[in-house]
């Protein structure tokens, strides 16, 4: 039941009807009274969008709701991105403790699934819910603008409305009511945090229904486009993008980038045009941004309609042009913009992309970003994860001073990413990664890769990882086939030497040297300072009788990584418990690495 508050509406729960109730794990869902009650029978609060979210799935459970459905209903008229729903359906996971996300399910590329069943809570009796609100006592303190005074039961329900705070009023009567606040709008009251917590932590991309350069007007094929790449970029950790639904609303006549943003609150747009030849169509796309109006790529494809209808594998390659020319903007922006004046996610992109040049200095930047970051925006997943992958970078890189500590402070920040939402698939493989190589727990990273994978199939980066760690464990096919399927998946991407060297390492596992030298030396030429794939082209090179090349190599490594023994490589490799790992110490040692 929706409740009023000074025109503000509130998912306030009225006296339970215990005839018709959804058991939703130990929790009970109340569909006439809108309510969800925990094991104890206690009220559990929800956002009004989480409510709205819960009360729409629990009216057709078991069925497959989908994402474009859920932001319509939840958010009718409005322009919000997937990070919004990714939230809501956060939150009701952790209210109703599904930590294994089977009541509430996630369908990849799809929707989401409430599976419940007609139940009775945990208490024997119904629950009494508190009163919305009632009259206050008059206080000393006079009203303002904006202020609606309360002394309502049940104060967090403040927290439901985004317009509104409590106000603790209890210190200015003569006889305190603990229970005593006022309503204040946000929008009257003054500033009370930093302006970066109100900016966006991903890059929001707008794409637009293409338009068929031979006709006037709206065209099925340009709408599908632009349907496939929203969902495309809608499973990306990284990246918002706005619903279809309104994009969509763009498909008529021309409107300047500069409105298209204002109203979409996008930072870039994809757009573009088509001209059908026979059963293909020649695709013309631009992606821009916002701010400067600047174009930062156009793109030429030739797609089979079919293609298009289909699977539509060129998504793949607009997706990586798109995070590429992100990245670069975003690092051309650090050298003239001041720490403090950066965008969120400008300090994200900025971050990885210096982190992953593994140079020591801009390491160091990496990590200064990372905190700024951490400072602005504390609670989400994203900044977290990568914070994971920086600390196992400086142990990888020979960098660290503590590895066990690094290795804590790793798992410490996926951790914290996955309690905030437990199927982000970023978090998911960078505590993969932290597992294997950090702590060799390789069951456990298995898992969490799988998980990421059920999420999304798509994810170069989890697939990669997956790849390796089962090259590890001596199952060669299965690394080769997850590492190259991740090549064919991010052709164009910015960290492409990196699922490089996770190919070239996969390789070695089968005695395929040859290959696994040519991944190497093609992941070196993107990066050279990629301590662990000059240790996989050293081996690859001393496997396949290139003794001298091998020794060459391994000069190289030194200069970088002058620290390196073998017994220390073994110390730290997850491979070093199977035949592989000893395989690849004994390369090592006969290419000249000191034991």
């Amino acid at each position: 039941m929706l409740t009023q508050i000074g025109g503000a509406e509130f998912g306030v729960m009225a006296e339970t009807d215990i005839d018709r109730k959804i058991a939703l794990g130990s929790a009970c869902y109340l569909p006439e009274d809108d309510q969800l009650l925990g094991p104890d029978g206690a009220p559990i609060f929800l956002r009004a969008q989480s409510a709205r979210v819960l009360r729409y799935m629990a009216l057709r459970l078991g069925v497959l709701v989908t994402r474009d459905e859920l932001i319509e209903h939840v958010w009718p008229g409005l322009s919000v991105t997937d990070d919004s729903l990714t939230q809501c359906i956060a939150d009701l996971r952790r209210a109703i403790g599904d930590k294994d996300r089977k009541i509430l399910n996630t369908i990849p590329k799809r929707g989401y699934v409430l599976n419940g069943a007609p139940g009775s809570p945990s208490h024997a009796s119904a629950v009494k819910t508190a009163e919305t609100a009632r009259a206050s006592k008059p206080k000393r303190r006079p009203k303002g603008r904006g202020e609606k005074p309360t002394s309502a039961d049940v104060p967090d329900l403040a927290h439901l409305h985004p317009g509104l705070r409590l106000e603790d009023l209890a210190c200015l009567d003569d006889k305190p009511d603990a229970r005593a606040g006022r309503l204040l709008s946000e929008t009257d009251s003054g500033p009370i945090v930093s302006s970066h917590s109100h900016q966006p932590l991903l890059p929001t991309i707008a794409v637009l229904p293409l338009k068929n350069a031979l006709q006037n007007g709206p065209d099925v094929l340009g709408s599908v486009f632009a349907d496939f790449m929203t969902a495309a970029l809608g499973s990306s950790e990284e990246i918002n993008v706005t619903s279809r639904l309104s994009s969509a609303t763009f498909v008529h006549g021309d409107v300047g980038l500069a409105e298209i943003g204002r109203r979409l609150n996008a930072d870039f747009v994809l757009s573009g045009v088509f001209v059908p030849q026979g059963d293909t169509l020649q695709i013309n796309l631009e992606f821009a941004e916002v701010a400067n109006q600047r174009m930062l790529w156009p793109l030429r494809l030739n797609v089979p309609v079919a293609e298009l209808l289909g699977e539509f594998d060129s998504a793949h390659e607009v997706i990586a042009k798109i995070r590429r020319a992100i990245l670069i903007n975003e690092i051309r922006r650090v050298n003239t913009t001041p720490l403090s004046d950066m965008r969120n996610y400008s300090l994200m992109f900025a971050a990885v992309g210096l982190m992953h040049r593994l140079s020591p200095s801009d390491f160091r930047k990496a990590r200064a970003m990372l905190e700024a970051l951490s400072e602005r925006a504390p609670n989400h997943p994203v900044p977290l994860a990568w914070t994971a992958r920086w600390h196992l970078l400086r142990v990888v890189q020979g960098w660290s001073e503590d590895t066990d500590a690094d290795a804590r402070a790793a798992l410490h920040c996926t951790s914290r990413a996955l309690d905030l939402d437990p199927e982000n698939v970023l978090a998911l493989a960078c505590e993969g990664h932290v597992l294997t190589n950090l702590l060799h727990r390789l069951d456990d990273a298995e898992d969490r890769y799988n998980l990421a994978l059920a999420a999304n199939p798509n994810d170069a980066n989890a697939r990669s990882l997956r790849g390796m760690m089962l090259a590890f464990q001596g199952r060669g096919a299965e690394g080769v086939r997850d590492t190259e399927r991740a090549l064919h998946l991010s052709p164009l991407d910015p960290h492409r030497f990196f699922y490089l060297a996770m190919a070239a390492g996969a390789c070695l596992t089968p005695g395929d040297f040859e290959k696994a030298e040519k991944y190497a030396k093609a992941s070196l030429l993107l990066n050279r300072t990629h301590t662990s794939t000059l240790r996989m082209l050293a081996v690859a090179q001393q496997m396949s009788g290139k003794i001298k090349a091998a020794r060459e190599t391994v000069a190289e490594l030194m200069r970088l990584q002058p620290g390196l023994h073998v017994q220390s490589w073994l110390k730290s490799s997850p491979s070093a418990q199977f035949d592989t790992g000893r395989q690849f110490a004994q390369a090592l040692r006969e290419a000249g690495v000191p034991e």
